[in-house]
């Protein structure tokens, strides 16, 4: 759970990163490295070269890969493991399979699935939408390559970005400067970190346009007081499920101002049964009227033509007359 600062200090900033920015041997099980070997190719997808698998310390030697690396938040589960040959494994590193020349579809099919999987923010989405539509939400993020931030946003309002150098692709970690840069000023940096300060009305804006780059921010620290949606920024989960109730850990994340004015499916749906009953209840109306209208014009017209009838006021007549004609005009709108 990030932590609440009233405020924060660089140093304690890099601190906290210091003891984050580590990436701890993690291991697959050993029944799943199993399987995962044996239906293994004769070739690494990645490069194309013949497995060695004679020699099980050389670069062409097939080794366990993931294709989102848990430093990024990717599972440690079967889905989210592949086999590419030793020397492929040791230049990616932690880099995102997006950025690999060449990349295989089915690799590129398993990056995607592995994704809606991996740790992920909420999502600008009314309480209506579906588990797909947070998928579909969550699949345009997962269209850029992975990168991980690190973030502080105390009550003071002096905020904090961390861009590490240590793990990720060029591409995504230049993106993350580029948005910091534009949104602050650099305050520290140095071969492994480079730290920017930003105030609270830029923060909020960057550390978004972050995440819908698909950055993994790391929370180091967060307000005491959450105010809306922008400021639930270092929540995180590997559950649409949880995503789409927006109540991640406990913490129920509330809905953003823009996506509270949408109307979900099903309330369409009961907007438009809502309409047509209406509908028919006036055209009954009508019906009704009109019938009503014509048997008291009848009777008028009979009582006219009986010489013996007692004689009607006159503005009852008239008023027989109108509603007569009234009705008829509605009747014919009501047939159009």
């Amino acid at each position: 759970m990030t932590p609440a600062c009233p405020t924060i200090t660089l140093a304690d900033f890099q601190q906290a990163i210091a003891s984050r920015d580590v990436q701890f041997h993690l291991s697959a099980p050993r029944y799943a490295r199993r399987k995962i070997l044996a239906a293994a190719p004769d070739h690494c997808p990645l490069c194309r070269s013949p497995f060695d698998r004679t020699t099980p310390r050389s670069f062409s030697a097939p080794v366990i890969a993931t294709c989102v690396h848990t430093f990024l938040g990717g599972p440690l589960t079967v889905d989210n493991l592949f086999v590419c040959c030793r020397r492929c494994q040791q230049s990616r590193a932690s880099t995102d399979l997006l950025t690999l020349p060449d990349l295989p579809a089915h690799l590129a099919d398993q990056r995607l699935a592995v994704l809606q999987l991996s740790q992920n923010h909420p999502a600008s989405l009314p309480k209506s939408a579906t588990l797909t539509e947070v998928r579909q939400a969550l699949a345009q993020r997962h269209a850029m390559p992975r990168s991980r931030v690190y973030a502080a946003q105390p009550d003071d309002g002096s905020c904090l970005l961390g861009v590490s150098r240590r793990y990720g692709d060029r591409e995504s970690k230049g993106l993350a400067h580029l948005l910091a840069r534009l949104g602050g000023t650099p305050l520290h940096r140095d071969k492994r970190l480079t730290v920017y300060a930003l105030t609270d009305t830029d923060f909020r804006r960057v550390v978004w346009q972050l995440i819908d780059a698909n950055a993994w921010v790391i929370g180091i620290g967060r307000r005491t007081e959450l105010r809306d949606f922008q400021d639930h920024w270092w929540v995180s989960s590997a559950s649409v499920s949880e995503l789409r109730a927006r109540k991640v850990g406990g913490v129920l994340v509330p809905l953003p101002v823009s996506a509270a004015r949408e109307v979900g499916a099903s309330a369409l749906r009961m907007r438009r049964l809502a309409e047509r009953r209406r509908a028919a209840r006036e055209q009954e109306d009508v019906e009704r009227e009109y019938r009503e209208a014509s048997a008291a014009y009848v009777s008028w017209m009979a009582t006219r033509r009986s010489p013996t009838a007692f004689p009607i006021d006159p503005e009852d007549e008239m008023a027989i007359v109108a509603r007569y004609g009234t009705a008829c005009r509605r009747w014919a709108e009501a047939q159009a």
